[in-house]
């Protein structure tokens, strides 16, 4: 038996569970995650460190995290109610390199949205 880490254990619903400890926490493949229904941005801790973290926890954290963000910024966390996020088997590079595209051009966008509001 082991523990969730902190991050985890906040937004998941099977947080405490027996999947929980007894193996998604044990092997640390975030493989019982699923994210607590009606979670919003507003309600989820502060964005992890992801030292120390295994490949999978790094993939959930990101993707849970990204996807409540851009949620945020549109305007439709009302409308995700339920979403699981599963991890794939076998992490795709091509994939990892579109998150940190959607990431830089999350970025961007904020600083042309302070630039026209100081102007």
């Amino acid at each position: 038996m082991r523990l969730p880490p902190a991050w985890c254990g906040a937004i998941c619903r099977n947080a405490l569970n027996d999947v929980c400890v007894e193996h998604c926490a044990v092997k640390r493949d975030c493989s019982g995650f699923e994210a607590k229904r009606n979670l919003k941005l507003i309600d989820m801790p502060r964005f992890p460190s992801t030292e120390g973290m295994t490949r999978e926890e790094k993939f959930t954290s990101v993707t849970i995290y990204l996807a409540k963000v851009v949620d945020h910024l549109t305007g439709t966390e009302q409308e995700n109610n339920r979403i699981i996020y599963k991890t794939p088997c076998v992490a795709v590079p091509s994939e990892m390199k579109l998150v940190s595209e959607i990431a830089q051009t999350m970025l961007n966008s904020q600083n042309d949205l302070k630039d026209k509001v100081d102007k």
